[in-house]
């Protein structure tokens, strides 16, 4: 017959370059590495019918879909030229030790519902390995099930489970030690990074991933190394089809930042996603606006705070993640965004996810949006006409009642156009609305700071104070050492309200 091939290698060279490569492990003394263990002991040099088929279709970052030989003789196999990662790359050669439960294969089924949560689990590496036509071993969790361990001290499941397992002599359930040889499709990224980079340059982690893209802020060190990072990422996490790198500080009108593409599609051109968050789902351009996957669970507390009766003003909206869920238990939200090209994905996502409705869209400064909303309810009340039923109603669906401005670097700089822009008779003091603002604050005491700052833009005393009674605030985040981003939320003074224009 005929011997199946990986990669263009037939499995009995790739086995062969395998058992190279550890051999040249061990005369290394690489630390981490045993050659011997207990007596009863099983040895595998894994091979393609040991791994998980590939959940993705994305083509392989390398000709092979399989660590290939990484003997002297297969070690100038270049990478592909897509790709800067060489998977023959014999630094991804590790030996491993597992405990394994040895079983005939009729009681594997079994043995895998008892040992649940027990079972080694690695990237694309089956927990069940056949040795022959009668049996199999079932691979345990290195954490709880240690090689090193007092075999009685494993979990109690994992006991009941070699105690209840039928079978005698050859056909018994065995406690085994298990040696395998893992290659680069069976380490995580992590993984794979620790063994390609110098011990000197930190592995990345804790980047942002916006849906099929992964956000990385890279440092001087890793400039190096960074498209070796991007082509890791890309072929270890399914989901990701684009790698960028944040070259410039974000600014501008749309507060955007500059941006590499180390990895996968996109270019110079508009980098489109789809992110879900909080139940609903929005597409953007993830160049051409603004957008931080971190802020998904504040964005839901904000929305939660608000009430069935509340009428919503998103002054910053971007492509929805506040307005959107918010009309879905709000009386009416009205969006507004400075970004013409966020304004329109705004549109696309309204449309797309159901039960969500806006009272009103706009592309106006922040400013701009403010007047144009309290001259349009004062307009209607003059004229007397309105499709509502009532005047009454008139007030209930156009007088927000919050005002919300998600722009941390910003908020409190426009908060000039509130000043001296309702009047008493349109707007009571009891119908004022409740402001929530951002802001990033480094002081030592980031609620009085950011509390007297937007007091002082109000055109009142520099003083959390008077932002009258009532006043809330949230450390969000800590975006650096020293840095609070800052939720303030107040009821908009009367002194700034009525003020004298």
């Amino acid at each position: 017959a005929t011997r199946p091939k990986v990669g263009g290698m037939s499995t009995t060279a790739v086995r062969a370059g395998l058992v190279a490569a550890i051999r040249a492990i061990r005369a290394s003394g690489r630390p981490g590495v045993r050659a011997s263990g207990p007596e009863t002991r099983s040895c595998t040099i894994l091979s393609p019918c040991h791994r998980r088929p590939r959940r993705d279709s994305r083509p392989s970052s390398a000709a092979s879909g399989w660590f290939a030989s990484a003997s002297a003789s297969s070690a100038a196999v270049a990478a592909s030229p897509a790709s800067p990662v060489d998977r023959n790359d014999p630094r991804f050669a590790t030996e491993v030790e597992v405990l394994a439960v040895r079983a005939p294969r009729s009681a594997v089924g079994g043995l895998m519902a008892k040992l649940r949560r027990h079972t080694l689990d690695r990237p694309r590496l089956n927990r069940v390995q056949h040795l022959d036509d009668d049996h199999s071993l079932v691979l345990l969790d290195t954490g709880s099930c240690p090689v090193d361990g007092d075999r009685d001290a494993l979990p109690s499941n994992v006991l009941d489970a070699l105690a209840s397992c039928p079978g005698t002599g050859e056909d018994a359930c065995v406690l085994v030690t298990h040696r395998m040889i893992l290659g680069y499709d069976d380490l995580d990224a992590d993984e794979c990074l620790r063994r390609v980079l110098p011990p000197d340059v930190t592995v990345p982690t804790g980047f942002e991933t916006a849906g099929r893209i992964v956000h990385l802020n890279l440092r001087d060190e890793h400039e190096p190394w960074k498209r070796v990072i991007a082509a890791v990422l890309i072929d270890k996490l399914p989901q990701i089809e684009t790698v960028v790198n944040k070259t410039g500080e974000t600014g501008g009108p749309f507060r955007t930042f500059a941006m590499e593409v180390l990895a996968g599609r996109g270019g110079d051109g508009p980098l489109e996603t789809t992110v879900s968050e909080n139940g609903l789902v929005y597409a953007m351009d993830f160049r051409g606006m603004y957008w931080n996957s971190r802020l998904g669970t504040e964005r839901g507390r904000l929305v939660d705070s608000f009430d069935e009766n509340d009428v919503v003003l998103d002054l910053c909206c971007g492509v929805g993640p506040i307005a959107l869920p918010a009309s879905k238990k709000c009386l009416a939200v009205y969006a507004n965004d400075l970004n013409p090209a966020a304004v329109a994905y705004l549109g696309r996502n309204a449309s797309r996810n159901k039960g969500t409705s806006l009272a009103g869209v706009t592309n106006l400064d922040a400013g701009e949006c403010l007047r144009a909303r309290i001259a349009e309810l004062s307009a209607a009340l003059a004229a007397g006409e309105s499709n509502l039923a009532d005047e009454r109603d008139l007030f209930t669906k156009m007088r927000f009642t919050r005002v919300v401005m998600n722009l941390p670097q910003g908020s409190l700089e426009l908060l000039p156009c509130f000043v001296g822009a309702f009047d008493r008779e349109t707007w009571p003091p009891e119908s004022l609305p409740i402001i929530d603002a951002y802001a990033f604050s480094k002081s030592d005491d980031p609620e009085s700071d950011v509390g007297a700052r937007a007091a002082k833009e109000l055109g009142l005393e520099e003083d959390a104070a008077a932002l009258g009674d009532g006043v809330g605030y949230r450390r969000v985040r800590l975006v650096a050492p020293g840095k609070h981003m800052m939720l303030v939320s107040f009821k908009l003074p009367e002194r700034a309200a009525y003020a004298e224009r």
